[in-house]
């Protein structure tokens, strides 16, 4: 008789929307402080919101896998490129990686491995979201 695997946590979810860089944007200077403005937050904050909706439970605690889809919105007339070209792809996912902290997982350094794509939205464009723990040996 074998035991099973050890289960390990794992969420997936879908935040309808075109997606936005999260990169920074202008900075605002007061005395000698230079304070960036980042851009794209009311998008996090969608991610954000429902990462809570969809992950009730507490933090992962281990190394953390997580895959991120970006869909966009297929373009009027013929596109210009294969691949949707609007979006950094690091960019979009910085302020996201960030959203997901003390939700889904304690840290953001507990992600090990981050694997990112874009692709042309047929039915409509999103986020695809999926994490969970690692077995570490």
């Amino acid at each position: 008789m074998t035991t099973p695997a050890p289960l390990l946590a794992f969420v997936s979810f879908f935040v309808p929307g075109e997606p936005r860089s999260t990169q920074t944007g202008s900075v605002i200077r007061a005395g000698r402080r230079a304070i960036p403005l980042r851009r794209g937050q009311g998008w996090s904050q969608r991610v954000y919101l429902e990462a809570r909706r969809q992950w009730p439970g507490p933090p992962m605690l281990g190394a953390v896998r997580l895959n991120m889809t970006f869909f966009f919105s297929y373009p009027k007339g013929r596109p210009t490129h294969p691949y949707p070209s609007r979006l950094d792809l690091e960019n979009a996912s910085k302020g996201l990686v960030d959203a997901l902290q003390g939700v889904v997982y304690k840290n953001d350094s507990q992600v090990t491995t981050l694997h990112l794509e874009k692709r042309w939205a047929f039915l409509r464009p999103g986020v695809r979201v999926e994490a969970w723990e690692e077995i570490v040996r």
